[in-house]
């Protein structure tokens, strides 16, 4: 097939989840596609990144994204009554690529990654579309704005609001619509109105052994809790910040030695107030995260806001780690309450799931299973098969039905 692919953000480096399974769905269709890649850079340095593409894409069009343009375009949204999120991914530039492509090749399949890049689409769109929203964004506006005070509470709300319309429009006018999680096909597609099908993120397997050596600084660390994301992507902040107020001074009174760890790049000026706490380290951008987990003792996930599911967890569970997760990423996941994972909601019991942990090594034992559980649900190339034979059926469907125009027409 020859595919158009637009995506919002450049997949490489595949450094956190969104560009993580837009960088494995890219290379997986390159391998036996024809790919043309359409997308935006956050940076000049993002954007440089490229070259690491070249070999998987024929075509490449790549896009800086000014953040204060972008914020501009945010603001012309709001007064026409559009997401905000749609107008932070505009631009008109990028819009005369993508129509220009269309106009000059004939593709047999548009695939979009993330719904705000479905407005790039003209309609009736010149060949069949498939989209993978990954998420449904429009419930994760929903959670800020239980979260927040007015009036970004009003702001969030509106925003879902709106995000629930553009999806379901999305939705309608895809041939399929991918999501990760029965729960998030649930959320897109209530009524059943709608082809959506589910395909799962995957995990790669570590790149040291779980017996390997620590790096010194990473083993004086120990014993530690770890949490592990982008540290400027607010659920990730949420998550960390009701973990250090609400849930460790709890278990540093029963295990006063543990230190909590948080790394990630990024960290806001709020996360790195963290630091201040004891106990408490925010190490910023880490060249290897896995490492760090090799050398903990729990990995956390205290999640108040979440969709889709949460490749940290995937990934700790992966080289043998307990985890202690709040219930929606544990849902999203099929994890088994003592099986998988421990869930925990409420501060009290988040905090003694993981002092239980820290105080048995038996107890610590029962979940070094859960690379099997990771094999079997979260293979890459299993779910990427599955992907693309979807989009094979897409394009083959729409090549029968013109087939059959035709025939109709030479007949009359």
């Amino acid at each position: 097939m020859k595919i158009l692919f637009l995506v919002h953000r450049i997949p490489y480096p595949p450094n956190k989840g969104e560009k993580i399974r837009a960088f494995q769905e890219l290379r997986f269709l390159a391998a036996r596609h024809t790919i043309d890649l359409f997308c935006f850079a956050d940076s000049t340095e993002e954007a440089d990144q490229q070259w690491h593409l070249r070999d998987l894409c024929r075509r490449m069009y790549v896009e800086k994204r000014g953040s204060i343009s972008a914020k501009l375009r945010m603001a012309q949204s709001l007064w026409r009554g559009a997401p905000l999120s749609n107008g932070y991914f505009y631009s008109a530039k990028l819009r005369t690529e993508v129509r220009n492509a269309l106009a000059a090749e004939r593709y047999d399949l548009i695939f979009v990654y993330c719904s705000s890049m479905a407005q790039y689409l003209p309609m009736p769109a010149p060949a069949p579309v498939v989209i993978d929203f990954v998420d449904v964004d429009s419930a994760k506006w929903a959670q800020y704005a239980r979260l927040s005070r007015f009036p970004m509470s009003w702001l969030y709300s509106r925003e879902a609001r709106l995000m629930t319309k553009a999806e379901e429009q999305a939705a309608r006018t895809s041939s399929v619509s991918i999501v990760t999680t029965r729960q998030e096909a649930l959320l897109l597609n209530p009524e059943g109105k709608h082809r959506v099908q589910v395909v799962g993120n995957g995990v790669a397997q570590p790149p040291i052994s779980i017996n390997a050596h620590l790096p010194g600084p990473i083993a004086k660390l120990q014993p530690y809790i770890l949490f592990v994301g982008q540290m400027d992507y607010r659920p990730n902040v949420d998550a960390v910040t009701f973990f250090v107020d609400e849930i460790f001074p709890s278990i540093r009174n029963k295990h006063p030695e543990v230190r909590f760890v948080i790394a990630g790049r990024n960290p806001t000026s709020d996360v790195k107030r963290l630091a201040k706490k004891p106990g408490v380290v925010v190490t910023g951008a880490v060249p290897d995260v896995h490492p760090y987990l090799m050398g903990s003792s729990v990995v956390v996930a205290p999640f108040r806001i979440s969709q889709g599911v949460q490749n940290k967890i995937l990934e700790a569970l992966a080289v043998g780690k307990p985890v202690v997760s709040t219930s929606r990423p544990a849902e999203a996941i099929d994890a088994v309450h003592g099986e998988t994972l421990l869930i925990a909601d409420s501060p009290e019991e988040f905090a003694q799931s993981v002092s239980d942990l820290l105080g048995s090594s038996e107890l610590r034992g029962r979940f070094e299973r859960g690379s099997e559980f990771v094999r079997q649900k979260f293979d890459w190339q299993t779910n990427l098969a599955r992907l693309e034979k979807l989009c094979e059926q897409c394009a083959r469907q729409r090549q029968e039905q013109k087939s059959g125009d035709s025939g109709r027409v030479e007949a009359n």
